[in-house]
This record gives C-alpha cells, sequence and structure tokens, in this order.
C-alpha cells in the first residue's frame, strides 16, 4: 500500500526539480551576450546633419569626435544616401577625420574562453569609400573597405569571430580613411559559436584537403569558365568578378578577376 507521506515527498522532489530547471534557465539567461542599442533606434537627432555634437550621446556607444559621427534617418539623409536601412529607421555613421574617427561601445554577458560570432551590416555613402577596422579591446579583427551599394540595396553583411578573453569586451569601429569618406553601420548582432564558413589556402592538390570520398554541394571555380577536376572533384567554373549560381550563392564589390600571379 502506497503511504499518504510518499505522494507528498514526490511532489515536494516534482517542485524541487522544477525550482532548479527555472534556476537554471535564469542562469543561461543571465549570461546571454548584450550590445546596447544594437541597431540605433533609441534616440531621435533632430539636429541636421545628425552629429553627435549638436544632438547628444548615442545610447550606448561613444565617439571620440563626436562632430564627425552620429545617427541619419532613412530617406534623404546627408550620410545615408543609399541603400535599404537593415533594422529599424536610422543608421550610425562615422566620418574620416585626420586620424579618423572611432565609435564603440560595450559587449557584455560574455563567457571567458567562449567563441562568439559578431554580425552587422555596412554601407558607404554614395560613391565614396570608407575604411573600417573593428577591433574587440584593441586587437583588429576586420579591416576593409567598404563600398556604396547604391539605390535601395541591401547593406552588406560583415562578420567576424573572436574569443571572449572576459565577460565584458570593448568594440571599436574606427573609419581611418583618407580624405572625406563615411561609413554606416547597423544591426549588430552576436551569438556563441564559430562561423559556418571555413577559408583555407592551399598551393596545390596535394593540400587542398579534397577528397572524392566525401559529398561536396556545391563545388565551384570563381572567374573562369573552366572546369577542372581536382582529386576526381568535378568543379563548375563561374565567370565573372562577381561570380554567381541563382539559388546557390552571389558574391558583390569583388570588382576584378583576379588571373593570376
Amino acid at each position: 500500500m502506497k503511504h499518504p507521506q510518499d505522494s507528498a515527498f514526490n511532489a515536494l522532489c516534482l517542485s524541487l526539480e522544477r525550482s532548479i530547471a527555472l534556476a537554471a534557465i535564469l542562469s543561461v539567461s543571465a549570461l546571454a551576450q548584450t550590445i546596447t542599442n544594437s541597431s540605433f533606434e533609441a534616440d531621435a537627432f533632430t539636429v541636421s546633419p545628425g552629429y553627435i555634437s549638436l544632438n547628444s550621446q548615442i545610447t550606448g556607444w561613444t565617439a571620440d569626435q563626436p562632430d564627425h559621427a552620429g545617427l541619419n534617418p532613412s530617406g534623404g539623409s546627408t550620410f545615408a544616401d543609399n541603400g535599404a536601412i537593415p533594422d529599424g529607421t536610422q543608421v550610425a555613421f562615422i566620418e574620416s577625420a585626420g586620424a579618423g574617427t572611432t565609435l564603440s561601445t560595450t559587449i557584455s554577458g560574455l563567457t571567458v574562453g567562449t567563441v562568439y560570432q559578431l554580425s552587422f551590416r555596412a554601407n558607404a555613402s554614395n560613391t565614396q569609400t570608407p575604411h573600417l577596422r573593428a577591433s574587440i579591446d584593441g586587437t583588429e579583427m576586420l579591416a576593409l573597405t567598404v563600398y556604396s551599394v547604391g539605390g535601395t540595396s541591401p547593406y552588406a553583411y560583415l562578420s567576424f569571430p573572436f574569443t571572449a578573453t572576459a565577460t565584458s569586451q570593448t568594440l571599436a569601429l574606427l573609419n581611418d580613411a583618407d580624405g572625406d569618406n563615411t561609413v554606416l553601420v547597423d544591426n549588430f548582432k552576436i551569438k556563441a559559436g564559430a562561423s559556418p564558413w571555413a577559408v583555407n589556402a592551399w598551393t596545390g592538390d596535394d593540400d587542398s584537403g579534397i577528397d572524392a570520398n566525401f559529398f561536396y554541394t556545391h563545388a565551384y571555380n570563381f572567374g573562369t569558365g573552366a572546369n577542372p577536376v581536382i582529386n576526381g572533384v568535378p568543379f563548375t567554373g563561374v565567370a565573372g568578378a562577381n561570380p554567381s549560381v541563382a539559388g546557390s550563392f552571389s558574391t558583390g564589390f569583388l570588382g576584378n578577376v583576379l588571373n593570376g600571379m
């Protein structure tokens, strides 16, 4: 016969299990990575052309030259004059000026030793070519020239991985292009885990890692229509400076074909 106290004990155990599970969920939530005002929607700048110095600080972000960084809304802005704003109705802009302008923020909720993938969207003011450098706690993670997407095209996707060395770290964006060039940034996101993309340099078939024993869903030879076979794996040639295959992949802003060294 089952004793009444057994039921009470089982109910207590179930209650404890639920409490532990809830505590675990809350603990995971507390460690969620945070970038404050990641799409620059927290503020409304009213004084044109949108400089911090003429308006106010951008919530969660700091500029070393407030008269060369700020916010622009979509539709006829001085700097955000092309492309479709990725998230919300406004983006941040960073002008190059002298030694460059830096806009920075804090990424919090990190776990030391964990690899994170940071992604965001970028564009340039029409026909300009800003040079964007992204760093984590002073270590440069990304350096490239940003080009105008034009019209109402989507902003370009940018992404890089980094391994957390502290629970909070500083993300800094520097535009140090020569002359008057402005970069536009928006929609910052971060998640744990490395990128699904892998890039490997190789000098010949032997060290390519390509093996016909594996199944390849995509094998393309960029910049030429030639269809080589490497270690028994056929590659499809896709000519042009910005190769693309409908339904599979597309590229942009590459500009020219590298015809060999």
